[in-house]
């Protein structure tokens, strides 16, 4: 009998097993972002397309979707709350002009428009009605412009001078798997869990600025200008501050007033296209001040790998060897863990407002 009993157990967690493996499934998601950066005014305008597909058992009649920007709206929002337990008061008294936001939301599911709905808890989240339900098997197309205000850099993203970090800046659906929703608001500390897809971003800036990007960047011509960037033999002088006691020059005499300057002309942009597939997020830093570094690398399967550190020259005799700090980390968790599966890999100075670090796909 002890037999039996216990080849009829083995028999249930054969069974069990197998079920739970035969019934894995995760919802996949691919965007194409094009987006505009006003370095002047801090904003950001973009247009999002997003192919959702239900591999789930389930017929989908609404979809929950971050608008994480609204975190920075007023210190009325979970991020706020957050950072007030954790006696960081930054946020709360900050100024207006300081704090951020998303709007100007016009969704479309396959043409139709779709109406929305208020998280009953969180500013940074709402509920895409499905003009018709999605059912297993089905995939929708979802369109959407958007505007953001960027926040000052309290938390992963933002500005700081005329630097920029855009992370957590798009509507993007919450993770939907057999627990069901995931609506999480963004919170300084903590994780974030979004879909697996394929990323397709245009991102416009103005022609001056380096861009650090999730993704491989498409532009031949860019490309070639990072290269060049890195190549460039780069004095690492920085102008010294006075020292106190130092004579203090006097004015000049008063001039006659000087007629106001005509308008400026119109900033010249550049349009950068990055692409990747089978990753859950994409961020990217602008600043016109970067410095460039690069390096080749192969990996033990005889896989190219391009490794990129971009950094200010203040910070340059921190940062001459981070390509190769980058490589040695490559290395180690590829022998360790598993091959990097990108083709490309970035390190990105951040900013004096942020006092840490923080990695999204191909980039940290």
């Amino acid at each position: 009998m002890k037999k039996i009993g216990l080849l009829l157990s083995l028999a249930c967690l054969a069974s069990f097993l197998h079920a739970q493996t035969g019934s894995y499934w995760q919802q996949q998601v691919n965007y194409k972002i094009d987006v505009t950066l006003h370095a002047q005014e801090k904003t950001l305008d973009a247009f999002e397309r997003l192919e959702y597909s239900n591999h789930s058992p389930d017929t989908l009649r609404f979809i929950w979707f971050h608008c994480w920007p609204n975190a920075y709206k007023n210190d009325r929002t979970a991020f706020s709350d957050q950072m007030l337990e954790n006696g960081n008061t930054k946020f709360y008294f900050s100024d207006p002009e300081q704090r951020g936001y998303l709007n100007r939301l016009d969704f479309k599911v396959d043409g139709a428009t779709a109406e929305t709905e208020d998280h009953p808890h969180y500013s940074d989240i709402i509920k895409l009605i499905l003009p018709t339900p999605l059912a297993p098997g089905q995939t929708a197309i979802i369109t959407t412009p958007f505007h953001v205000k960027l926040p000052f850099n309290f938390s992963r993203g933002g500005y700081d001078g005329e630097s920029f970090q855009v992370t957590q800046w798009y509507p993007k659906p919450a993770v939907y798997d057999r627990n069901g929703w995931h609506p999480i608001p963004y919170l300084d500390q903590g994780e974030f869990y979004s879909e697996f897809g394929s990323f397709d971003v245009s991102i416009t800036v103005p022609e001056n600025y380096v861009v650090a990007a999730t993704g491989v960047l498409q532009d031949e011509s860019e490309k070639q200008w990072l290269l060049n960037k890195a190549a460039e033999a780069r004095p690492a002088h920085v102008q010294p501050a006075k020292k106190p006691g130092m004579p203090v020059k006097k004015p000049a005499a008063k001039l006659p007033a000087v007629p106001p300057a005509p308008p400026a002309a119109p900033v010249a942009t550049k349009t950068l296209h990055y692409k990747l597939d089978r990753i859950h997020d994409f961020a990217w830093f602008a600043n016109k001040d970067f410095l460039v570094a690069h390096k080749s690398i192969e990996l033990s399967s005889g896989k190219p790998v391009d490794l990129f550190a971009f950094y200010t020259v203040e910070e340059a005799p921190y940062w001459n060897a981070a390509t190769g700090y980058a490589e040695q980390a490559i290395r180690f968790y590829s022998g360790n863990v598993g091959e990097y599966p990108y083709p490309v890999l970035s390190v990105v100075q951040g900013p004096q407002s942020f006092g840490g670090g923080m990695e999204y796909p191909t980039i940290t």
